[in-house]
Order: structure tokens, then C-alpha cells, then sequence
């Protein structure tokens, strides 16, 4: 059996999978996000002293099941790319286990990791697929071509998708992590103007902020280059939430009264309705922007005569009903099958290390367990970036 330990950011996860069948056994999950609320994102400190509380915790639940030890016969661990106090705690584990089992280390990189959250429980890997990867800290298209050749085919210039939605809803005061908080409410808005005749629901925003759908019609990024931007986004979003809060505080105080200029930051004075509107808008703009990047990569594939017979959705933010369903008409349009992990593995977790330390394992690439080191960036020569990347 192989023990793996996941530690790159704020969940810190421990799994054990079977080596020859690839069965996941134990796996178990202890989320940070409760602390990491009131902040309105992860802070390092504050995750690494979590780490170095719920990783022990799970490793005993675990000896528990397990009755020990004995039956483990390496681990996986997630090195890179990830938080460097986040990281060294799961590193620190690890080396204990091996020193003291005698069993061999085997690293794995995050992003990687996530491919194979794809095929956690089952048998073998698909190679070549080609993989939308959306996560906290990264916005990719990767192209899986083998088990040692990952090539970044397109990335974010700066924000990642899944930061964006959390910088958003911090705006909004809605707390952390941003992603399923935002889906939630822009769910709700469009459920609303699925059953109302109207545009006008009630909803305190002026009629220039709408447009026919109904939504903020926010900039579309990148429309003549590959790759991913989503600070405009977030910087546009900031205005909308602005400028509807002046709009609110005119209406609901008398005419001359002067204003706090912080007032216009305070998202306390906007509705529900109109917190649901702005989430709906930028949810909407960042799934487009993201759709007309991947239709690019359809297109430029399929000009070139390659065919993209399988295509994924990887990382936290692939749980995103909306983006799914774009993602799938877009593979639907170009005869793509559409790979998605399942929901309890999209965030980071250790079965989807483990199953990629299988893979490692297999093909005998251990590393020396005392000068292993961790790293904040990806440095495996295995995920590579192409030039326009």
C-alpha cells in the first residue's frame, strides 16, 4: 500500500491506496477554511500551524484502521508547487515515516496530482488528454501527453481563476474561499430571472449596468491572444460593487448629505438581490472568458489537424456547475469526451497524490529522503511550459 500526504495549501489530507489495483482505502480531509474565513484568504502562518495540528490527528485515525504500519510500503507527497510553511509540514511527516519504516519517498507535484484526480479507483491513465486546469492559485490548459510529458499550453498572466472569485467575494464581504460562495448566489440571481416575465425584479441596480441577458456586461480579456487574465475582471467587478453603493447610499439618504468615501467599500449597504446580481455578472464574464480560450485551443488544434478526442476540467474550481456545462457544450461541439474527477476530489486532497505516486512508483522514480527538499514553484522537468504559454 502507498501512504500519501497532500499539504500544499489549507487542506491537509492523508490517503492510503492500494498499489496493484489502484483501490483507494483510507482517505481523509481536515479543510482550514473555517479559519481562513475572517481573512478572506489563506494566511501562511496561520496554515502551516493547522498542518502541523491535523496531519498528526489523521495519521493516528489512520494507524487505527490500519493497525499499524507494517503494510505500508512507501509515500507519496505532494513537494511542489504550494505554500513553503504548507508544504514542509507534509515533508516533515513524510521523512519520519520513511526513516523509520525504511521505505522510499516518492515526490509529486501538485499539479500533476490533480490530473490524476481523473483516475482515482481506476485502473490506468488516458494519455494524451488534454486538461483545464482551474484552481486557487492556477488557470492552465495542459496537454497530458505521457506520464513524464505535461506541457503548459496556456496559463493566467496573473490572477487565477479560483483567487478572482475569492478577491470578489472578500469585496462583497461574503467570506472564504470565494468559489462555491459566489456560484451559490449567482445561482440563486439566475434561478430568479428564470421565473420572473421581467428584467426588473426589484433589484437596486440602475438599468446602464444591464444588459439583455440581464447581466453586467463586464470585458471580455484576451480576445486576440492565448492565455487567461482575470485582474480586469476582479478591477471591474470593484467598480460595479462601487458604483452600486453610491447608487444606494443617494437613494436612501436626503439630497445634499455629504458621504464617507469608505462608505463606498462597505458592502454591508448592498441587498442580498444586488450581492446576487454582481456574482451572477462576474461569474458569467470569468466562464466566458475562460470558454472562448478554450474554443481558441479547439480551434487552433483542429487547424493544425490534431483532434482532441479527450478533453478534462481538473482543480477546486472544476466543481463549478456552470463552467461544466459550458466546458461540455464546447466538447459537444467539437467532438471531445469530457473527463470530470468527482466533485469529493476536485479540491486538493491526497488520493489524487496518491494515485499519481503509483505512477511514480511503478517507473522506480524514488528520491533521497533526507536532502529532499519542497518548492513554492513547479520545478519538474515533467510539466514544461511551450513558448507562447
Amino acid at each position: 500500500m502507498l501512504l500519501s500526504i497532500e499539504s500544499s495549501c489549507d487542506d491537509s489530507s492523508i490517503a492510503i491506496t492500494e498499489i496493484d489495483s489502484r483501490r483507494l482505502i483510507f482517505h481523509h480531509k481536515i479543510s482550514q477554511d473555517t479559519a481562513h474565513s475572517y481573512y478572506g484568504g489563506v494566511v501562511p502562518e496561520i496554515a502551516s500551524r493547522l498542518h502541523a495540528k491535523s496531519l498528526p490527528e489523521i495519521l493516528e485515525k489512520l494507524r487505527d484502521v490500519l493497525g499499524g504500519f507494517s503494510c505500508v510500503r512507501g509515500v507519496a507527497l505532494t513537494t511542489e508547487p504550494g505554500l513553503s510553511v504548507s508544504l514542509i509540514e507534509g515533508l516533515m511527516m513524510a521523512k519520519l515515516l520513511c526513516l523509520s519504516l525504511r521505505i522510499p519517498l516518492i515526490s509529486v507535484n501538485h499539479l500533476i496530482g490533480h490530473f490524476y484526480s481523473l483516475f482515482i479507483n481506476k485502473p490506468r491513465a488516458i494519455f494524451p488528454m488534454s486538461v483545464l486546469l482551474v484552481s486557487g492559485g492556477h488557470t492552465q490548459i495542459v496537454e497530458a501527453r505521457s506520464e513524464q510529458d505535461f506541457v503548459i499550453i496556456a496559463q493566467s498572466l496573473d490572477d487565477s481563476f479560483g483567487e478572482s472569485f475569492d478577491k470578489v467575494a472578500k469585496m462583497l464581504g461574503l467570506g472564504y474561499p470565494g468559489g462555491p460562495i459566489i456560484e451559490s448566489y449567482a445561482k440563486s440571481y439566475m434561478d430568479s430571472m428564470a421565473e420572473s416575465s421581467t428584467l426588473d425584479s426589484g433589484a437596486n441596480i440602475s438599468h446602464t449596468h444591464r444588459r439583455d441577458s440581464g447581466l453586467h456586461a463586464f470585458p471580455l480579456p484576451l480576445r486576440d491572444r492565448v492565455g487567461f487574465s482575470f485582474s480586469g475582471l476582479k478591477n471591474a467587478a470593484r467598480l460595479l460593487i462601487e458604483s452600486t453603493i453610491a447608487q444606494s447610499c443617494l437613494e436612501s439618504t436626503p439630497k445634499n448629505t455629504q458621504h464617507n468615501p469608505a462608505m463606498l467599500s462597505d458592502p454591508s449597504a448592498l441587498s442580498q438581490e444586488c450581492k446576487s446580481y454582481i456574482c451572477a455578472s462576474f461569474q458569467e464574464a470569468a466562464i466566458r472568458h475562460i470558454a472562448h480560450q478554450v474554443e481558441r485551443y479547439f480551434k487552433t488544434s483542429r487547424d493544425c489537424g490534431r483532434v482532441i478526442g479527450d478533453f478534462a476540467i481538473v482543480g477546486g474550481a472544476s466543481s463549478n456547475a456552470a463552467l461544466r456545462s459550458r466546458v461540455q457544450e464546447l466538447c459537444d461541439r467539437f467532438g471531445a469526451k469530457l473527463h470530470l474527477a468527482p466533485l469529493e476530489f476536485c479540491a486538493d486532497n491526497a488520493a489524487m497524490i496518491g494515485r499519481a505516486g503509483i505512477a511514480e512508483w511503478e517507473a522506480g522514480r524514488f528520491v533521497d529522503v533526507v536532502s529532499q527538499e519542497i518548492s513554492p514553484r513547479s520545478t519538474t522537468q515533467a510539466l514544461r511550459l511551450t513558448p507562447q504559454a
